[in-house]
């Protein structure tokens, strides 16, 4: 990545980042916030046991399974930084209300104690991993519910999967259109729509005893799974390249979706 483009996405990621904030900032110097090195790469709250560490290394292996197994090899190396405490983990920028615990600010992850599991890892690798691999044209003009489709088909996270889908489905629960879901182009657009359908609401739900309810985040895994599945990992390469060369987004979506229709009608 270019020193200039490097400077552009460090600017937008401040005033834009879906998943992370302006606190997103401490993650460039976290042991001035009680993290210490664990591994090249791998910050972690001083104190942490050996289970906690272990853990952290066997769940960043299986998330990065889950990115090469998408693309066919990783392109980008995120920073880990791992919070055992509530504390710590508000310190750097994460937030009470954030579920599970995890975010990420550029190529920098924060992990929360009970965000340390490979499904939240490679979530926000996912969107590293994009990026690394896009111009910052390309990148500026790729819809938010496109790189979160790809987030959560790539984690496989139960809250986000197509038996959740299905769950909403049978139970009748409001959910976003294919026509809506295409429509969430910028991350306005997206957390309205998260706010809409009451997925901003899962703490109290949780604290309640009630099932979450994911319509939003399930809704762009529905859409980018069988799409996913049918072009693999060459022609998600192939895809990237066109969009890197200028091509339009929405046509090359279209286009390349077409022929998965056309597929599973056979």
């Amino acid at each position: 990545m270019s020193y200039l483009k490097t400077a552009v996405v460090l600017l937008s990621s401040i005033l834009i980042s879906g998943c992370g904030n302006m606190h997103g900032v401490r993650l460039l110097a976290p042991e001035g916030f009680g993290l210490i090195p664990l591994a090249p790469g791998i910050y972690i709250e001083a104190g942490a046991d050996e289970a906690t560490r272990n853990k952290l290394r066997d769940e960043m292996a299986k998330a990065e399974i889950a990115i090469r197994n998408t693309y066919g090899s990783v392109n980008s190396r995120p920073i880990v930084n791992v919070c055992i405490s509530a504390e710590c983990y508000k310190s750097l920028g994460g937030s009470n209300g954030t579920v599970g615990g995890a975010f990420y600010f550029i190529n920098r992850l924060l992990l929360s104690q009970h965000g340390i599991n490979w499904h939240f890892l490679a979530h926000e690798w996912s969107h590293i991993e994009l990026l690394s691999r896009l111009n910052f044209r390309a990148w500026y003009r790729m819809p938010t519910w496109f790189d979160e489709g790809m987030a959560v088909a790539i984690s496989q996270a139960p809250e986000h999967s197509e038996n959740h889908w299905e769950f909403l489905v049978t139970q009748q629960i409001p959910r976003p259109t294919r026509e809506e879901m295409l429509s969430l182009t910028s991350l306005k657009q997206w957390n309205a729509a998260i706010h809409r359908y009451g997925e901003d609401k899962n703490n109290k739900r949780r604290e309640m005893g009630e099932p979450l309810v994911n319509p939003v985040y399930a809704g762009a895994g529905h859409e980018i799974r069988p799409w996913l599945e049918s072009v693999g990992s060459s022609g998600l390469l192939a895809f990237i390249t066109r969009l890197n060369d200028g091509e339009d987004f929405e046509l090359n979506y279209q286009m390349t979706n077409a022929a998965v229709i056309r597929n599973a009608s056979r």
